[in-house]
């Protein structure tokens, strides 16, 4: 699989996502929580939790957001078939967490991307209520806003 192909797919998600739910320390996140997680972590420097984006600063990148649920259902379903995650009916919907064959690829992923990403993980689980999605939500919300507004003045 060559990088145009990688970037932005299922199989780059499903590697995210394994980091999100391994830095979880064994909470059990929904489709909502980890598309959260992941974008506010992606963009953590628009957010005030670091001093870069790791994605960068595209014009485009909070209209992301609407688009990443389908993304995250995409990879959750390859992450539950390969048995890196499992997953559990609640109330809610499902929720998902890493199994131990999960934990043994996150042991792998040893690049400069993936140690990037987990500490903008940890500065995301710092900073957020991972039992309520209401602050992430209205965060995600707030900037997407005043993105937008900034971006009319321009």
């Amino acid at each position: 699989m060559n990088k145009t192909n990688v970037l932005g797919s299922p199989f780059e998600m499903s590697l995210r996502i394994l980091l999100i739910l391994n830095e979880a320390k064994g909470i059990e996140l929904g489709i909502q929580r980890i598309s959260a997680i992941d974008f506010i972590a992606v963009y953590a420097a628009d957010f005030n939790l670091l001093d870069e984006n790791l994605h960068g600063y595209g014009n485009y990148r909070f209209s992301e957001y609407p688009a990443r649920k389908d993304l995250v259902s995409s990879a959750l379903k390859i992450l539950v078939l390969n048995g890196t995650i499992s997953f559990l009916a609640n109330q809610n919907g499902f929720v998902y967490k890493i199994t131990e064959n999960g934990r043994r690829v996150c042991r792998d992923l040893t690049n400069s991307y993936s140690e990037e990403y987990k500490i903008a993980l940890r500065a995301v689980f710092r900073n957020y209520d991972m039992t309520n999605d209401t602050s992430m939500f209205r965060d995600i919300n707030r900037y997407t806003l005043h993105y937008l507004q900034e971006d009319k003045h321009e």
